[in-house]
């Protein structure tokens, strides 16, 4: 993926190192590389060629600033990286870093003060990883870059694999190994040569997202589309690259409505099954609006090599995104092609549709939960994703996993009690899906876009979120704020059924409740224009069997002493049968094996 590299070190080695570190973030050839190596900061910055520019890397007055992303609300004319540079000169320090709306990680070496910094933004959307290795200490956009180093210690934090396989995603600032760390999002790394010490300081808090309970009150629904068509003008920069991903649902289809006229000849894509409800409702959303639409079709070709795609994803997620849906790939592969260099997306949409925040949906047993053992309970059932009702200490053979739902359980005991102070029941679970699951598993899985893309998230725009987080939670329940958007900014779109449901989205109560009983049935029995656009538990009992039996019962899975054999074959036996899905467990089993073959052995 695009992204930055540095060292800061005194060996003689370290420009031989960078290198290397770079080279590991190349998944494309083609990538432009700017370099600053002058001991004692070495620093590099890969980035699509389509998008580079060597402003991102800048050398003033003995600081070195290495950028990384972009900037929403930079108005001058300057580039970005000159923009942050100029203000840390004229305010001394990172009192501006509140200001700014973007989704970025810069590195700052100030040779002036002995110190270098690094920054993360306010969502954590651009992932920035650091690690002291003896007298070194290394940062990097991707994991990889840190197994350069010939002292690495590749000790495994079987903590983050427990969440693997608990959340399908690793939780707080945890990487798969103890060695190395996630910054925090919003926050200032700051290392002292001299001392070899660093020190981690928030600069922006998430909470100030959220309202307190009890002070949640109307807002004009008015003032609120306005907000999201100001969020999504701020991401329209180099519109001549931009593209949209449309699926039948409310998120895409309120960046589209809101897009209005410059829609009209942007490129779209919709991606799924031949036949597929996305695939009919978004060519009609497409040629309400003009856009230059594409329907790119999932076949048995894209399915017939699990273990390539397996690797694929495992490889470009650093092991934080096993095969799910397997989409990823396909969509990739569509990229290198696509007549697009930046991508809207839909991600985040959820945070103002409460009660489809999947997978932590809030419904009237979370409203009712007022004590924090009985809301924890509540959160962890429905984010438990992937062991579901198997037994840690039966599935597992390693000591260290057997415990980890408990540890689970306590540490989120704890984070829910400090929550629930402060927020209502059901922003504690979007506090949880804002900060947990789209910061580690949306990120995770548009790390893997960004190889071929850049991507926008006009639903994470911080001046709409605080005010939409205002009101009262039935209010931003199931889409009544994207429907607004939709009726306010492209009437014509109303009339087009919603995927989810089947209905219109001025649909009465009655018409909604039919339709979408009616529109289950069809996507259950897969009737043309009706399918789910993907069928992964399909796939992987059809066409993946043979290869996650493959990689599952190998000797050296096995010889790990990961899991119980007895309990992983019936396991395994009990999903391909369909008696049981346990999809998720098997997908991220076989992605993790895939990472420890690939870098710790």
């Amino acid at each position: 993926m695009p992204g930055i590299a540095g060292v800061c070190s005194q060996s003689e080695k370290t420009s031989f190192l960078l290198e290397e570190m770079t080279e590991s973030l190349k998944h494309r050839h083609d990538y432009e590389l700017l370099n600053y190596k002058k001991a004692p900061f070495y620093g590099s910055l890969a980035q699509l060629k389509e998008l580079a520019s060597t402003n991102n890397l800048l050398t003033k007055n003995n600081k070195v600033l290495i950028f990384d992303g972009e900037l929403y609300n930079n108005d001058s004319a300057l580039s970005d990286a000159e923009y942050i540079l100029n203000l840390y000169e004229k305010e001394k320090g990172f009192a501006f870093l509140a200001g700014l709306e973007g989704a970025f990680s810069f590195s700052l070496f100030d040779g002036n003060e002995g110190k270098l910094y690094l920054v993360s933004d306010k969502f954590g959307l651009k992932p920035l990883y650091y690690a002291v290795i003896g007298e070194d200490f290394l940062f990097a956009s991707e994991v990889k870059a840190f197994f350069k180093h010939p002292n690495f210690d590749k000790t495994l934090d079987y903590e983050a694999i427990g969440d693997l396989f608990y959340f399908s995603f690793v939780t707080g600032d945890k990487t798969l190994l103890k060695a190395v760390k996630l910054l925090p999002q919003a926050s200032v790394l700051t290392y002292s040569l001299k001392e070899r010490l660093f020190r981690i300081i928030p600069y922006w808090d998430n909470f100030s997202l959220f309202t307190p309970k009890g002070e949640h009150k109307e807002v004009s629904f008015e003032d609120l589309v306005e907000l999201f068509k100001k969020g999504v003008k701020k991401r329209l920069k180099k519109k001549d690259l931009l593209g949209i991903s449309i699926s039948g649902g409310l998120d895409s289809r309120s960046i589209l409505a809101a897009l209005g006229g410059e829609a009209q000849g942007m490129p779209s894509y919709t991606l799924g099954l031949p036949g597929c409800e996305d695939e009919r409702l978004s060519a009609r959303m497409a040629r309400i609006m003009g856009t230059r639409h594409e329907f790119i079709p999932i076949t048995r070709e894209h399915l017939k090599d699990f273990l390539a795609l397996a690797r694929a994803l495992v490889l470009y997620s650093d092991g934080f995104y096993h095969p799910h849906e397997s989409t990823e790939k396909v969509a990739l592969d569509y990229f290198k092609k696509a007549p697009f260099k930046i991508l809207f997306r839909g991600h985040g949409g959820e945070i103002v549709k409460a009660s489809l925040a999947f997978p932590v949906q809030v419904d009237k047993t979370v409203l009712k939960a007022k004590e924090p053992s009985l809301l924890n309970r509540i959160l962890l059932e429905k984010a438990n994703l992937v062991l579901l009702d198997l037994e840690a200490n039966k599935i597992f053979a390693n000591e260290e996993l057997k415990i980890q739902p408990q540890r689970i359980a306590e540490e989120r005991l704890a984070i829910t009690r400090k929550l629930l102070d402060k927020l209502s029941p059901a922003d504690v679970f979007l506090h949880f899906y804002l900060c947990e699951y789209v910061r580690r598993q949306v990120v995770a899985s548009l790390t893997i876009f960004r190889n071929q893309t850049e991507i926008r998230l006009p639903f994470l725009d911080e001046t709409f979120l605080k005010e939409a987080l205002r009101l009262p939670v039935n209010k931003r329940w199931e889409g009544e704020i994207h429907v607004e958007i939709v009726k306010r900014c492209a009437p014509a779109l109303v009339k087009v059924p919603n995927s989810n449901t089947g209905a219109p989205l001025d649909a009465g109560k009655f018409r909604l409740w039919l339709t979408d009983k009616f529109n289950s049935l069809l996507k259950k029995i897969s009737v043309p224009g009706f399918r789910h656009y993907t069928e992964f538990d399909k796939w992987q009992r059809k066409y993946f069997r043979e290869a996650l039996e493959e990689i599952l019962f190998d000797r050296r899975t096995l010889d790990r002493g990961i899991y119980n054999p007895e309990v992983l074959k019936k396991v395994f036996s009990e999903h391909i049968s369909g008696s049981k899905n346990y999809a998720r467990f098997l997908g991220t089993a076989a992605g993790l094996e895939l990472w420890l073959r690939e870098f710790v052995d």
